[in-house]
């Protein structure tokens, strides 16, 4: 088949959405499909292919709701006058959707959407553009959500809206299945019977490094840790207000979120703070060769993100059999159901929709679990079966294969 998948950022951006359209292309790739990629033009991009992915790249930017601007019409011109057997869009809010939303009509192939959260769904900005939603839903040939119960499926479900299944996000059997686990702990100097908690994301401020650094200081364990946070850190720098005049937006922005405490830079003079000599933390930003290794190294993986849909990481940690205690946020707390693979702990929810946790009550949780082996090895066996089953981007790719081929039969 002639595959099309639409995504506001892809290779070589890094980030949730951009790692699952990669791992799926590549499955149907592998699979003996032709598929290209329409996403924004990137100056860093040199190849208009990645391991057998076309890409086409367009100078737009913007949503439905902020503005749109750059190449719009020759987009739509593109999606129209193409010759494909379906597309799959990932996400709301973002210009490769809502700039197909007023063509839709006119696109004669299949068209499949993964709505991936709607994460503006309690934002006064966003009401409008919600009270539509329906409206173009409608007009896809499927709809493809991660989770059974959070705001995007239950929209559809409010609106009556058919054509839905439920096909949770994974983790790569490429990278999982038979890992080299590599001499990171060596590269990291970590010693030899440290207990190593690991978490991962960027920004990150906006993944609960702040409350997970917190926490780390209060925990109460009678052995030797360390802590490595793994993130956007390595673009911690000097910065002042003597070289905001060269760099004058980049740098003035950084000391804005410096001043509202939601950069790195807070988090890393925070650990500071840290007198215990039998903590250590490690801030890092490891390329993906040396972070898989450090999964299956590490020996308890902590999530407190503000806001999420279907995390990877969290499916990351299942495949490489490393137990997780994260914070309810986003659909974790069905991951949790689903493969019995990790803790929740206690959190809040604002009303727009973002999580948080006290460090005190995420401390609680650390220890309890940090002293509880026999559980953890559990909880690791439990989520390296559940992988395996079900959430390999094989398993994963070659079920929305099927929500096409069936309906052609």
């Amino acid at each position: 088949m002639n595959i099309l998948m639409c995504c506001e950022h892809f290779h070589p951006s890094v980030g949730g959405v951009q790692k699952m359209m990669y791992e799926i292309g590549l499955r149907f790739v592998r699979r003996g499909h032709n598929v290209t990629v329409a996403t924004s033009w990137r100056e860093d991009r040199v190849r208009d292919s990645v391991d057998g992915i076309n890409i086409r790249s367009f100078k737009v930017c913007g949503n439905a709701v902020s503005g749109m601007t750059g190449e719009i019409d020759s987009y739509q011109e593109f999606l129209v006058n193409g010759q494909y057997d379906f597309l799959l869009v990932m996400a709301a809010q973002q210009w490769t959707f809502d700039a197909m939303l007023p063509i839709l009509d006119r696109i004669r192939y299949k068209k499949l959407h993964i709505p991936c959260g709607y994460s503006g769904f309690y934002l006064k900005r966003y009401k409008e553009y919600y009270q539509k939603m329906d409206t173009h839903l409608r007009k896809f040939d499927h709809l493809i959500y991660n989770s059974t119960n959070y705001r995007d499926i239950n929209f559809a479900r409010e609106k009556k809206i058919s054509g839905i299944s439920i096909i949770p996000a994974g983790a790569s059997e490429l990278e999982f299945l038979n890992p080299d686990k590599g001499k990171i702990l060596e590269e990291l100097s970590i010693e030899h019977g440290n207990f190593i908690y690991l978490s991962i994301g960027a920004p990150a401020f906006n993944k609960g490094h702040k409350e997970i650094l917190q926490a780390y200081l209060l925990v109460d364990v009678p052995f030797k840790s360390t802590l490595v946070l793994n993130g956007n850190y390595d673009d911690v720098g000097e910065v002042t207000l003597k070289n905001a005049f060269l760099f004058p937006k980049e740098t003035l922005k950084e000391l804005a979120r410096r001043m509202l405490g939601r950069s790195p830079f807070n988090i890393i003079r925070m650990a500071k703070g840290n007198k215990d000599p039998n903590k250590r933390i490690i801030f890092t930003n490891l390329e993906r060769a040396k972070l898989i290794p450090l999964f299956f190294n590490a020996d308890l993986f902590l999530f407190a993100s503000h806001v999420e849909y279907s995390p990877l990481v969290i499916f990351e940690s299942l495949a490489s059999g490393l137990p997780f205690l994260s914070i309810p946020v986003g659909n974790v707390d069905e991951i949790v159901r689903w493969s019995e693979g990790g803790v929740l702990c206690v959190g809040r929810k604002t009303e727009e929709g973002f999580s948080s946790v006290d460090p005190i009550e995420f401390a609680k949780a650390m220890r309890e679990l940090s002293l509880d082996r026999e559980k953890r090895g559990r909880l690791s066996a439990n989520g390296r079966k559940a992988w395996l089953v079900k959430f390999t981007w094989e398993t994963i790719a070659y079920q929305i294969e099927q929500l096409v081929t069936s309906s052609r039969e």
